[in-house]
């Protein structure tokens, strides 16, 4: 409790900080987009409707697409959140339903149209009493319609029947829908025209008006390409192309790799516009954006340290050792070819994303200085076992001023899997055999599992299950176990970067196992 209540007073001092600058204020509007979506989750969205109202509707298009779709795990397909999006239009009418519904306007219609479809079922009055005129339908199941619009939220707007689709949000809703009916109606009504039509497929699709309105299920839409596309000119990876990147990887094939070539190309298309003035308040330059990522960096919202420090002697806090290689590489890039560093650190921050998006670690998803760690250590890893690079940094740096870090990725991330990752797992595997017992227990079952996930070259998918493993090895060999057959492998806690350690791993499980083969 008192560590909620000072987070409380911490985050209102924070806030009482930001607003009560006008300086602040307009270098709050220079932000880019995940700056500020994390301060909003610092804050938490319920508290943040001041600085909502403060976003530009660039801003806050850039955070709903980043706040609004979710996957259950990473390298799975994002699936947009209704009930996340009811809850943004509560926050954005605390600025007043007339200028919440005049950043809908601004915002993409497609978009809109498709949050709203999630929000309401929208029919058509007209074409609602022609089918009813029209039916065939038994006089009961009229009836069961009749009563499940009776006890719906609704409202008429226009020539439209507005259904709630989520009660918690339909105030909101309707609040904001009214006023757009009331600035911009010709806005609505293409908006509802499209959703009514959207709707009657549903409809049709799920068995009737009333099976509709008594279940549950959203209306399916696709609008998620165009926000795909606006996030990787940015430098997001998309999970399931992070996933299929990661994977060809593993294979040896990332020179074949269309994902990578698209990201470079959108890279090279995107362009940076400065923010609009909103409500009569110009950005701030960048200059003048300074104190206020000060001030965040020190109320913790965001990290002090970039990845690219992270390339330091030690290799950054958590990391095994130092990218030697890979630091005197880029260094010889410094002075031979500038353009070629940038690129560099363009492909580590784009390797950080993909890493990010598409992988996990320890059952869990990798946290964003994670990600950076895993970048650089498997980058220096594989320019480590790369034939054409060496100890010499002015010929690693050449390979790299030829080819970027893309492909030495891509020898690293090979190596884990096959020399770590996949032998460790054949060995515990190994090891499994002779002391697992063999029946329908669940030992025997979580074996098994194994025994398939290993087959099909993802032998960390069960690991929930392993629990059932453990009573089976020495605490230190399950222990290492978990590190290093893992779709992220570590050793000793931290992420490997040399093939010094990936030998010493493969050593240590050797140790730890042999008990278990006598």
């Amino acid at each position: 409790m008192t560590n909620q209540l000072s987070r409380g007073v911490d985050t209102r001092s924070l806030l009482y900080r930001i607003l009560e600058s006008p300086e602040q204020v307009s270098a709050l509007q220079q932000l880019p987009a995940p700056a500020l979506t994390r301060l909003i989750h610092h804050v938490g969205l319920e508290d943040a409707g001041e600085l909502v109202a403060l976003a530009t509707t660039q801003q806050l298009a850039r955070i709903f697409d980043e706040d609004l779709w979710r996957s259950t795990r990473p390298g799975q397909e994002e699936r947009f959140d209704a009930e996340r999006f009811g809850l943004w239009l509560e926050v954005m009418l605390e600025m007043g339903a007339d200028r919440a519904a005049a950043r809908l306007a601004e915002m993409d219609e497609d978009f809109v149209t498709f949050a709203l479809s999630g929000q309401v079922l929208v029919l058509d009055l007209d074409a609602l009493t022609l089918d009813r005129l029209r039916s065939h339908e038994a006089q009961e199941d009229e009836a069961l319609v009749d009563k499940a619009l009776e006890s719906s939220l609704s409202h008429e707007l226009d020539r439209f029947l507005l259904i709630a689709r989520r009660p918690e949000s339909w105030d909101a809703v309707l609040s904001v829908l009214v006023a757009l009916d009331e600035a911009h109606h010709e806005l609505l009504v293409r908006l509802l025209e499209r959703c009514c039509h959207q709707a009657a497929e549903f409809i049709e699709d799920n068995g009737g008006l009333y099976e509709v309105l008594t279940t549950a299920e959203q209306l399916e839409a696709d609008v998620s390409q165009a926000r795909e596309e606006r996030r990787e000119r940015e430098g997001f990876v998309a999970p399931t192309d992070a996933a299929a990147f990661l994977g060809l990887a593993r294979a040896g094939r990332v020179g074949e790799d269309p994902i990578t070539r698209g990201y470079a190309r959108a890279q090279h298309e995107a362009t940076r516009t400065p923010p609009p003035a909103v409500d009569g308040v110009r950005p701030a330059q960048p200059a003048s954006a300074m104190p206020l990522l000060h001030l965040l960096q020190e109320a913790e919202v965001l990290t002090t340290q970039p990845p690219v420090a992270l390339l330091g002697d030690g290799g950054g806090s958590g990391t095994y050792a130092s990218a030697r290689v890979l630091r005197e590489a880029l260094a010889w890039l410094q002075g031979e070819s500038p353009e070629a560093l940038a690129r560099c650190m363009r492909d580590l921050g784009y390797l950080s994303n993909v890493l990010l998006s598409g992988c996990g670690h320890a059952g869990r998803p990798l946290r964003a200085l994670e990600a950076a760690q895993v970048a650089i250590a498997t980058c220096n890893l594989g320019l480590e076992v790369h034939p054409e690079a060496g100890t010499d940094p002015s010929r690693t740096g050449a390979l790299l001023l030829r080819e970027g870090l893309v492909p030495a990725f891509g020898q690293g991330w090979r190596m884990l899997h096959e020399d770590v990752v996949m032998r460790s797992a054949c060995a515990f595997d190994a090891a499994l055999a002779r002391q697992v017992p063999a029946g329908r227990g669940e030992a025997a079952r979580a074996r098994a599992e194994l025994a398939r996930d290993i087959a099909a070259g993802k032998p960390w998918a069960s690991r929930k299950r392993w629990v059932h493993l453990a009573p089976f090895l020495s605490k230190a060999a399950f222990a290492a176990m978990r590190e290093l057959v893992d779709e992220c492998p570590a050793f000793n806690g931290a992420f490997l970067s040399t093939r010094e350690q990936a030998e010493e791993a493969r050593r240590r499980v050797g140790e730890l196992l042999a008990p278990l083969s006598r």
